[in-house]
């Protein structure tokens, strides 16, 4: 598994713009290799007057991330000029996923009651 990561400072009370961006599926979706996606959002910024988000997506592998980031559909999603509010380009960091753990069903006894055991 491959996770991408982009770091995003925005000025501060523009972060549901920014989310409601990232509402848009602009095809990332059918990508071949594309797992998953989630916009996390800073609870306790460093600096005061920013608010900062993670974009992390999942995928089967490095190289259909960069499939992916360098489709049409991706250069269509990124096209145009940056918004005001974006404080800075966007600061990428990519990972080769090594272990994940993962419960289910907490409250459904017939769906992982071995791994319930261990943490219950």
């Amino acid at each position: 598994m491959y996770i991408a990561t982009n770091r995003i400072r925005v000025q501060e009370n523009f972060g549901e713009k920014l989310e409601s961006r990232f509402k848009e599926r602009r095809g990332i979706e059918k990508q071949p290799g594309f797992l998953n996606f989630e916009l996390w959002k800073l609870d306790d910024p460093e600096e005061r007057g920013c608010e900062e988000y993670l974009v992390v997506t999942r995928w089967e592998s490095e190289s259909d991330f960069r499939a992916w980031a360098k489709s049409d559909m991706f250069n269509k999603a990124h096209s145009g000029p940056r918004q005001e509010y974006i404080l800075e380009h966007p600061t990428f960091k990519g990972y080769e996923g090594r272990q994940s753990f993962r419960l289910l069903h907490p409250l459904d006894e017939t769906v992982g009651s071995d791994i319930q055991k261990e943490v219950g």
